[in-house]
């Protein structure tokens, strides 16, 4: 029997989204093939420290979580090539061996190319999107811009930063008022880099637009403004790089009433007797549904293979469209990089079918591979400016 790979699934972090990254996490671990892979939990915790043990694999730890009573471990990650894992900060010099890293943090420090910059400078293999198309994806009207730029269509929006809000208001806000598509109310505002639906809200005037603007504030200094159109519907759809790339089948996302919230994404039962959060899984949806015009499933494959490219994205990565449904025209809204981007009920309703244990399989052989091929790269040169 082979040696098992040892997989350092880093999850938690100091973000808003921290919960939900517990939860992917202890879901992408149950279905890791325990035969080929074993597992090391790496929590990191609201404060920044980082810790390992047997106890972060249940659920119910969290709910009363204490280090030091269930003995976990502090270990971290240092920016030095060739260690071959993570040190243990009790004992600098012993080192935990990891084969490879499974990033699964939701927002801020974990899919916005932080955590992967560590990464390249430890030069470790890892899941999932690279520096700049983990910083790009997470920067929602940036993202946007960029793929404007590659003749891609894109829901307008306008970017709206806490600074100059503070220096000026009323600028801002008819800043906002001569966008394109945002002459009229009612309008939408979300956090420019974050997710899961937090801090979203809905103006239908002025007023409340400046106070949606501050809400949003609370939780990043950026505010994106987009148009809030009842005539059009929401499609995703996920691409999943590898030796041979594949696109899976798309779905509708329901929302209970509008816009998708942070309640409709994770805190529904999905199904579940448990009445637990199954993370993105407890959204409603309807997956590869049958009524919806092949030529839009078609379009938005296509544009979904061509902005997986033109961003350089690496493992899987989910993309939502915003559809009119007066005209079929689509509209890219935007990219969720690893993983947010998991989306393994999509794939289990694609042909051919990829399992959730598949589809673990194929991003751990995507980071091996990219890591030989970044090994294949010569990064040093003979010292000779200096020496003159």
């Amino acid at each position: 029997m082979r040696q098992r790979l040892k997989v350092a699934v880093l999850f938690g972090g100091r973000s808003v989204e921290h919960e939900i990254s517990v939860i992917s996490a202890l879901q992408m671990i149950s279905a890791m093939d325990t035969l080929r892979y074993d597992p090391i939990p790496v929590y990191i915790d609201l404060s920044g420290k980082w810790f390992t043990g047997k106890p972060l694999l249940q659920r119910s730890f969290y709910r009363n979580f204490d280090a030091a009573a269930a003995g976990l471990e502090n270990v971290t990650l240092l920016p030095q090539p060739g260690l071959g894992g993570l040190s243990r900060t009790s004992a600098p010099n012993s080192i935990l061996p990891v084969d490879v890293f499974f990033p699964l943090f939701h927002g801020r420090f974990g899919e916005d190319g932080c955590i992967q910059g560590l990464f390249e400078l430890a030069e470790v293999p890892y899941v999932g999107c690279g520096v700049l198309a983990s910083a790009v994806a997470m920067s929602k009207q940036r993202c946007k811009t960029l793929l404007a730029g590659v003749g891609l269509p894109v829901l307008p929006g306008c970017l709206v930063e806490k600074p100059d809000v503070l220096r000026d208001l009323d600028a801002q806000l008819a800043r906002v008022a001569a966008s394109p598509w945002l002459e009229q109310f009612p309008l939408f505002v979300k956090p420019n880099n974050s997710g899961s639906s937090v801090g979203i809200g809905k103006a239908a005037n002025r007023e409340e637009l400046a106070a949606t603007l501050a809400n949003v504030f609370v939780y990043d200094v950026e505010a994106l403004v987009e148009p809030c159109l009842s005539d059009m519907f929401e499609v995703n759809v996920s691409v999943l790089a590898g030796r041979a790339k594949r696109v899976s089948v798309v779905e509708i996302p329901v929302a209970t009433a509008g816009a998708l919230t942070y309640e409709d994404k994770y805190l529904r039962s999905g199904g579940k007797k448990s009445g637990e959060s199954q993370g993105m899984a407890s959204l409603t949806r309807v997956i590869d549904p049958a009524d919806l015009d092949p030529g839009i499933k078609n379009t938005i494959t296509d544009y979904a293979r061509r902005a997986f490219d033109a961003l350089g994205c690496r493992g899987v990565a989910r993309f939502d469209f915003m559809v009119s449904k007066a005209d079929g025209r689509i509209y890219l809204n935007e990219l969720n990089s690893p993983p947010g981007s998991m989306a393994f009920y999509l794939w289990e309703k694609s042909a051919p079918r990829l399992l959730y244990t598949e589809l673990v399989d194929c991003l751990i052989e995507d980071a091996l591979d990219r890591a030989g091929w970044r090994a294949s790269v010569k990064w040093e040169m003979e010292f000779r400016a200096l020496k003159q």
